[in-house]
């Protein structure tokens, strides 16, 4: 008995363990609409729109905002499926992508870009607050080295830079729905469930499942 248990035990190990590392919500991903803010200018000198999106995730969220957190994919109105949906606070860019600060950004998200119209008060539009938000994002996300602060208008310029000027210690309800070739958004929710294990997890739980019973049997 003892010699069968050491031999299953690295099996069942290594199969929790994955699954537990790669375990992740998909979900199905709807982009309702967006509203643009301005174009700005990168310190590459690429210029970009900002916007908002209106957006819903299957079973979890339905038409919140969310803000793009990669500058570098496009998305638009439609239906995507994520690869996962990431906690901001822990959750990390996927290998060959570029390194991003998501609990920067779910900072900014769960204090500022959930509420836009409290931001657009006295000289500053919507289209402005907007701007700031999401420029503030990138901004954080990159490593303070992404936008150039000087193409923001006045108004945006102001929200920008109240929010550069904070500092946060983590959230509690800003998520990262993560893609493939197109561009990640950080948006408010509740908690997804039902985590569906990753293919790799999954074959390695079923063969080490199959090779026990394998052992089992021989060793019977």
């Amino acid at each position: 008995m003892t010699y069968r248990a050491s031999f299953l035990s690295p099996f069942i190990v290594l199969a929790a363990v994955l699954l537990g590392a790669s375990s992740s919500q998909a979900a199905g991903f709807t982009v309702h609409s967006y509203e643009l803010g301005e174009q700005i200018r990168l310190t590459s000198g690429t210029r970009v729109w900002t916007a908002q999106l209106d957006v819903s995730i299957e079973n979890v969220a339905s038409h919140v905002p969310s803000f793009c957190v990669d500058v570098y994919t496009h998305i638009g109105v439609g239906q995507y499926d994520t690869r996962g949906l990431l906690d901001a606070d822990t959750g990390v860019a996927p290998s060959g992508e570029s390194a991003r600060n998501f609990a920067w950004a779910g900072h900014v998200m769960e204090t500022y870009g959930a509420d836009i119209a409290a931001l657009a008060t006295g000289n500053v539009t919507r289209a402005q607050a907007i701007t700031g938000v999401q420029a503030a994002i990138w901004q954080g996300i990159y490593g303070g080295n992404m936008v150039l602060r000087s193409s923001l208008s006045a108004g945006a310029r102001s929200i920008f830079d109240r929010i550069m000027q904070t500092q946060f210690t983590g959230t509690t309800g800003a998520y990262v729905a993560e893609f493939r070739n197109v561009q990640d958004q950080v948006y408010n929710g509740p908690r997804p469930t039902n985590p569906i294990p990753e293919p790799s997890a999954a074959l390695v739980f079923g063969l080490g499942t199959v090779v026990a019973g394998s052992v089992l049997r021989r060793h019977a």
